[in-house]
């Protein structure tokens, strides 16, 4: 199994001292939110540069680091238009530079229109779909035209809240540069937690073939709602998604979420027990 972890979950000062820090944790695939991974480099919009994106992937490879994903998660479809707007021209800009900082895909998750991506009832309307679908179509034509991957993650209370709606989109986008990043605990609520093996069975059947990274976190039940947990240390069925992976996506990038250095080996361990 190829197993990562996101950036910023490690404590760092600058992009060195980050790459170092991977290479001694043994972590060679990394989802790279810059804003929160390098507040040193102070990338205000139009910063960024391909000199800039070569420095990040140098010293990163030097290290044998790779960025799976380019994290860029933004509120596609945020209510306040002057800052849609700005959040969308960030995301070009990831867009523009991410060839040159060698990510193998831009993430983002698909938005509320609450400004802080809590959930609104709007947000499963069929208004708010058509909305994000309005808003993907140029962006997704954009990456196609430099060669740049996308990859769109669900979650339950955000716009694409299902499997079924994951795959709709898909297929209303017709686009071959989108795939899937499967996030299994974000398609869960205190209402449905009990049939996640179905849940994900019916993701992997729809979209399967269109995952190109895996989050991994977990989740107890506490007071009728789902709490974070360590991988492997809640309620997350994850005899059953790794046998998926080892059989359909040998490989397949699998991200360690909210794991701290000092946790991360013993995380891996007890995933690669399974």
């Amino acid at each position: 199994m190829n197993i990562g972890m996101r950036a910023h979950d490690v404590t760092a000062k600058n992009v060195t001292e980050l790459a170092q820090k991977l290479q001694k944790l043994k972590i060679q695939s990394i989802q790279l939110a810059l804003l929160k991974s390098l507040p040193d480099l102070n990338l205000a919009q139009g910063s960024f540069s391909p000199g800039l994106a070569r420095f990040i992937r140098s010293e990163l490879e030097q290290r044998q680091v790779h960025v799976c994903v380019l994290g860029c998660y933004i509120n596609p479809v945020h209510p306040d238009p002057s800052e849609r707007a700005v959040q969308l021209a960030r995301f070009r800009e990831h867009i523009k530079f991410a060839k040159y900082i060698g990510a193998d895909m831009i993430g983002t998750e698909t938005g509320s229109v609450n400004e802080d991506f809590s959930f609104h009832p709007k947000n499963h309307s069929e208004e708010n779909y058509q909305d994000f679908l309005s808003v993907m179509h140029p962006l997704a034509e954009y990456a196609a035209s430099l060669g740049v991957m996308l990859g769109i993650e669900g979650v339950v209370s955000h716009t694409i809240y299902s499997p079924e709606l994951m795959k709709r989109f898909l297929d209303d986008m017709n686009m071959p540069n989108i795939s899937v990043i499967f996030d299994p605990v974000n398609y869960l609520n205190f209402n449905n937690y009990p049939n996640q093996k179905e849940i994900f069975s019916k993701a992997f059947e729809l979209f399967g073939d269109r995952i190109a990274a895996m989050h991994l976190k977990d989740f107890t039940v506490s007071q009728n709602s789902l709490q974070y947990a360590l991988p492997t240390e809640g309620l997350l069925d994850y005899p059953f998604l790794m046998e998926w992976v080892k059989e359909k996506k040998p490989y397949l990038n699998l991200l360690l979420e909210e794991v701290k250095e000092t946790d991360v080996e013993r995380i891996r361990a007890k995933l690669f027990a399974i």
